[in-house]
């Protein structure tokens, strides 16, 4: 699918298609992959994540030895950032320059979203969209890291 076209299986309005690859062993979770980068933000967000590198830039020495096939950016998160942080302009500067994709496991929140957009997006039920989608993903509200990749485009 057009990363740039809306997924007809559950009319999220972000450009992102679903991905046959898995992040986990979390079988009710999908991949989502995106380039949008106001939804690559609100993941940021919900995970407390900060834009970082481990590598050389402008802005500063590198930090860390990263084995990734050089992608370079990161999340820092709390508790664990051992990378270096940088600007959300320098984070996107990189992953444009590159031609990069952000990869995240679907998590209770993409889900509920999904379910509260294919009921009409009608106000009233989040506590029932939010309770189906911990269902259906089989895992707990809660998780304190957000399982990502950053990878190339194919």
């Amino acid at each position: 699918m057009d990363r740039n076209t809306k997924d007809p299986s559950n009319n999220r309005q972000e450009p992102y298609s679903a991905a046959t690859d898995r992040l986990s062993d979390n079988i009710g979770a999908r991949a989502i992959t995106t380039r949008d980068r106001d939804a690559i933000r609100r993941w940021a967000a919900r995970h407390q994540a900060e834009p970082a590198t481990g590598e050389a830039s402008a802005s500063g020495p590198a930090t860390a030895h990263v084995t990734d096939g050089g992608t370079g950016l990161r999340f820092n998160f709390p508790g664990f950032a051992r990378f270096r942080s940088i600007t959300w302009d320098e984070w996107f500067e990189h992953f444009d320059r590159y031609g990069l994709v952000f990869v995240h496991e679907e998590d209770v929140a993409d889900r509920a979203y999904s379910l509260w957009q294919a009921r009409g997006g009608e106000a009233g039920n989040d506590r029932d969209d939010w309770f189906e989608a911990e269902r259906q993903l089989g895992e707990p509200t809660t998780r304190p890291i957000g399982r990502y990749r950053i990878v190339t485009e194919r």
